[in-house]
């Protein structure tokens, strides 16, 4: 194939490979960097640009012509400076001198690089393999091209290796090992933040570009979807990897793994989401819009819109609730938490004088509910904006 001069040229080729059995649209596909730690251990990829489902689709056609990548399963493909200029010169010479174009910004970037670059595709969203399409999928979960338990994830700890982090600089063992020996004989400073199988969010991720505030760097692990107008405030916050939240949201206390919280709620300080990888919970929670978790609630369902957990409350699957909303096709009953899934505009709180674990509708729950109606948020708009 001789080398591509025009757009024209360039529009025609990607048409006609896209429509070739050798084509099919990735779920993912990003170039990145290869972390590295210097007893060679892969601890990471850095994807400074991640293409979603059906975007960018010509960067990917170029991609997989060039690399021989086959349109399946999970594909990792080690990019050398060969490639990489042969790309440039070959497919994207018609945008040469032009700076719009991100995914080349990123080749050209590779290009001058000092650390080993990779192209990876996933087509079939499998269990994770290795540490690229791990890293990827977590990309994809903070990018918000997926939500929360759209992507498989099964055993990606087994997968990724536990490293001591500085930023976002990974020491495996034997070099932990080496630089305690130099901090206690050398005097130099060896003083890790974190050990963990995960980077940082906002190491890997524009938290300004999508909108987001974290007050604390360490509350939120890559994999998070955070959505636009969400604010984390310091103390007992914190948002696990494949979890997060659908939009503005005030988050004070704990969203777990796979637990997902609606535009507009607020997870008051302390309260706690129960997630799925420990503790036996199988049934991911999600929140609806307008909740409120009060300081140190619990909960261990899903809740529709416009519900209040009451502060100290907990209500889980095997909790016993009386129902107190009259007209209630359950009213004056006392049922398990599991029969409650996806209640709207209830509040749940324990009783002050004997202490039983009610549902309530109360003027709190018609006001959010009413707002929601209008288009409203309960919380503040000037907070949660970008």
């Amino acid at each position: 194939m001789t080398a591509i001069t025009t757009k024209d040229e360039f529009t025609r080729f990607a048409e006609n490979f896209k429509a070739s059995d050798r084509f099919r649209t990735p779920l993912l596909f990003a170039i990145g960097g290869k972390v590295i730690t210097s007893g060679g251990i892969l601890a990471s990829v850095r994807y400074p640009l991640v293409n979603g489902p059906g975007t960018n689709l010509g960067t990917a056609a170029v991609l997989m012509d060039a690399l021989n990548i086959e349109p399946l399963g999970v594909q990792n493909v080690r990019l050398s400076r060969t490639d990489i200029t042969g790309i440039l010169q070959h497919y994207f010479k018609p945008f040469e001198g032009e700076s719009e174009h991100a995914n080349i910004n990123v080749l050209r970037k590779a290009l001058t690089g000092s650390v080993p670059a990779v192209a990876s595709f996933i087509f079939n969203d499998v269990d994770p393999i290795g540490v690229e399409d791990s890293t990827l999928k977590l990309y994809g979960l903070s990018n918000r091209f997926f939500k929360p338990n759209e992507l498989k994830l099964t055993k990606i700890f087994t997968k990724l290796p536990n490293v001591a982090w500085i930023g976002d600089i990974p020491y495996d063992e034997e070099e932990v090992d080496h630089a305690l020996t130099d901090t206690a004989f050398n005097g130099k400073d060896f003083a890790p933040h974190m050990v963990d199988k995960f980077p940082l969010y906002t190491h890997r991720i524009n938290a300004i570009k999508m909108g987001v505030r974290i007050t604390d760097q360490h509350k939120v692990r890559l994999g998070a979807h955070l959505g636009a107008g969400t604010t984390l405030m310091p103390g007992a916050s914190y948002i696990n990897f494949n979890a997060g939240t659908a939009g503005g949201a005030m988050v004070e206390g704990r969203i777990s793994s796979s637990a997902f919280v609606g535009d507009g709620s607020d997870v008051g300080g302390g309260a706690s989401i129960l997630g799925t990888l420990s503790g036996g919970n199988a049934m991911p929670i999600s929140i609806g819009r307008n909740c409120l978790l009060e300081a140190n609630s619990t909960l261990g369902i899903p809740i529709g819109d416009a519900v209040i957990v009451a502060a100290e409350t907990a209500i889980l699957q095997s909790s016993q609730v009386r129902i107190c909303i009259v007209g209630h096709p359950l009213y004056g009953k006392t049922v398990k938490g599991e029969q409650l899934i996806g209640m709207n505009a209830v509040t749940f709180r324990r009783n002050d004088t004997n202490g039983v674990l009610e549902m309530v509708r109360t003027i709190r729950n018609i006001e959010f509910a009413k707002k929601l109606e209008e288009g409203d948020s309960i919380l503040s708009l000037d907070l949660h904006r970008k």
